[in-house]
């Protein structure tokens, strides 16, 4: 059983809710956690987690780094991920002020997640 963890003003946000019924919806929960929990922030194991904002503005940072390490969370950390096809993405593009970073990962070539450092 996942717990429902969505809040005010995410998409589908069902107040009635309590846990998520819906594999689905509890592999894009896993998967979540993972993405937004820097490492170090869950008691037990100091290795849960991408520290995205972390590895994203690190000097020698690419697409392939960051792809490598939320492939490797998701692998770890995301027992549903291996009954569902999970395919991330990763691209930079040069920004005015800086770059952008844009994350996708779909899940089964229907549903994704979408991050972007903007």
């Amino acid at each position: 059983m996942e717990l429902y963890i969505k809040t005010i003003g995410d998409p589908n946000h069902n107040p009635t809710e309590v846990h998520s019924k819906n594999e689905i919806d509890q592999l894009i929960t896993q998967i979540e956690t993972i993405l937004f929990t820097n490492k170090g922030e869950v008691l037990g194991d100091a290795d849960f987690g991408c520290s995205l904002n972390d590895l994203l503005y690190e000097l020698n940072a690419n697409e392939f780094v960051v792809k490598n390490e939320i492939d490797k969370q998701i692998a770890r950390y995301c027992p549903l991920a291996s009954k569902y096809r999970v395919d991330a993405e990763v691209n930079f593009i040069r920004g005015e002020v800086r770059d952008e970073a844009f994350i996708d990962i779909t899940i089964d070539s229907q549903y994704m997640i979408s991050v972007s450092s903007l």
